[in-house]
């Protein structure tokens, strides 16, 4: 047997790979995930496309060892916050909370936080892992159930993260026991319940548009899925069914997509791939032991005057 392959030198030489970076090519393919603005100086943004078009926002950002925060303001007043934890410090970018005021929702500024606060965090570290946070469990019974983190859902979805549940398995035909669709309330748009026999019992998912890749807010459209659960469950693994109530990670799969979201050029997309690395290469190296004996057979803002 290969020295690699044994039990206990595996696991350190998977992770010694890691740590010299990713090891497939790199294509530069840039990808924004919200509406483009010029930085018309170190704190303000012109937006250029999109409801705000026209409009000039403030932006500040506030980096401290165990968080991070984003804030926008139009007219003096504060319309929307973006909370991050930096878990380890240094390491970790979870991020946990966006907040948009109600009249600016869906126009692109959560987008812009969140592009603003993950380049600012790259540029300081020298090694960067990414999760979202979102889990909120209910009972079955529960009643009033409403959609939440829609807008950092599709972030994270045109970003590269996969939820941390299995959702092939969990959406299963034969795992579902209820299926409920939500109408829309406010800003948000229609959404599902959905129960199913294993944890975390309830999933309250919405649907993207498989063009535009934002949220669909025909009633009908969910009204036609509910009628084949087969066919939600198709849509789940085309990545356009979103979980709301559960958490987002990471990984390597994910990497190169969220480099081209992020980099302002190629060789920024180079310096930023070096240093994101896959959550699963901070999983507890107890539990990669382990794992390999069951396995055992034989940022720095673009300058003022450049456009995003």
């Amino acid at each position: 047997m290969a020295l690699s392959n044994w039990p206990i030198i595996g696991p350190i030489a998977a992770s010694l790979r890691r740590g010299r970076g990713p090891r497939t090519p790199f294509i530069w393919n840039p990808g924004r995930i919200g509406p483009r603005f010029n930085w018309l100086d170190y704190t303000h943004i012109g937006v250029l496309e999109g409801p705000l078009a026209g409009r000039e926002l403030e932006l500040t950002t506030e980096i401290l060892e165990t968080k991070a925060n984003a804030y926008v303001s139009f007219d003096g007043k504060q319309i929307g916050r973006t909370f991050v934890e930096r878990d380890p410090p240094g390491k970790g970018i979870c991020l946990w909370d966006i907040a948009v005021k109600e009249s600016f929702r869906r126009k692109g500024i959560a987008s812009i936080m969140t592009y603003c606060i993950f380049r600012e965090l790259l540029a300081l570290q020298e090694t960067a892992f990414f999760k979202i946070r979102m889990m909120r469990l209910m009972k079955p019974c529960d009643r009033n159930v409403e959609l939440q983190n829609v807008g950092i859902g599709v972030i994270g979805n045109r970003l590269g993260f996969t939820p941390e549940f299995d959702i092939d398995k969990l959406l299963r035909p034969d795992n579902i026991t209820g299926l409920e669709v939500l109408p829309p309330k406010g800003d948000f748009p229609p959404s599902f319940k959905v129960v199913i026999r294993t944890f975390p019992l309830v999933l309250i998912a919405f649907v993207l548009d498989q063009d535009t890749l934002k949220p669909v807010d025909d009633f009908q459209t969910y009204v036609k899925l509910m009628k084949d659960e087969r066919v939600i469950y198709n849509w789940v693994r085309r990545g356009l069914i979103v979980i709301g109530n559960g958490n987002y990670w990471l990984n390597s799969q994910g990497l190169d997509r969220l480099v081209n979201h992020l980099a302002a050029d190629e060789f920024e997309a180079q310096v930023f791939r070096r240093r994101v690395k896959g959550c699963e290469a901070f999983l507890p190296l107890g539990r990669k032991l382990r794992d390999s004996f069951r396995r055992r057979p034989t940022f720095v803002p673009i300058p003022a005057g450049r456009t995003y």
